[in-house]
């Protein structure tokens, strides 16, 4: 629905006015952007996104070796940003991605040269640090915080103030909790057949080579 605040554009996106889109930002079609958003560097957004206030997309990585950096992000479809969401643009000649009907709930983070798929759910203040991957249709619980480098695996649950070090291992479909992380039992949020889940584990564990982990 209108509001007399927000004005559409060619492309039919609602933005408010006290939002900051640099030059360079690719907006596709049908997207909500709430009061005091801020998307910048190489950032491509797709459709039927909604922003609430105070988004920050795209911004350089928060690295004390690359913050002058300024490579790509790419946001997909039909997203939910709530209040105060962050996500990092990558290095140079990096990716950071966000898939498509992602809910990244407030104050919750995405960092530089992370990965998220498809239908992940960040809740509040979860925080996923540098080159996290987060598979599909997992779920990180509010405040929780995830190492640079990690794999969270499709159908996982992290849950509430759970803490993913290093040597952690968050294999798909399971709940993990505590500090450090610890498997508590099988996800059974999600029904899922063996086959899945194997397929998915044999690609969690390439992924977890591929980042050295």
């Amino acid at each position: 629905m209108s509001s007399p605040n927000y004005k559409m554009d060619h492309r039919t996106n609602l933005i408010h006015p006290s939002v900051v889109i640099e030059d360079g930002v690719e907006l596709g079609e049908n997207n909500f952007i709430g009061p005091f958003c801020y998307f910048t560097g190489h950032l491509t957004i797709g459709d039927n996104n909604r922003f609430e206030s105070h988004c920050a997309i795209g911004t350089r990585p928060e690295h004390a070796a690359h913050w002058h950096q300024d490579g790509r992000t790419i946001i997909g479809d039909d997203n939910m940003f709530r209040e105060h969401v962050t996500i990092h643009g990558a290095m140079t000649d990096g990716l950071t991605r966000v898939g498509n009907n992602v809910i990244m709930l407030r104050h919750s983070h995405v960092a530089h040269n992370c990965i998220v798929e498809n239908n992940v759910t960040l809740s509040v203040s979860a925080i996923m640090l540098g080159h996290v991957h987060v598979m599909k249709y997992s779920n990180c619980g509010t405040g929780s915080e995830v190492h640079q480098f990690q794999v969270i695996g499709s159908w996982a649950m992290v849950g509430m103030g759970c803490v993913v070090p290093k040597a952690s291992r968050i294999e798909p479909h399971k709940v993990y909790v505590g500090n450090p992380a610890r498997e508590l039992r099988d996800n059974t949020y999600y029904e899922v057949t063996p086959e899945e889940i194997h397929e998915e584990t044999v690609r969690w564990q390439k992924l977890l080579e591929n980042n050295n982990v």
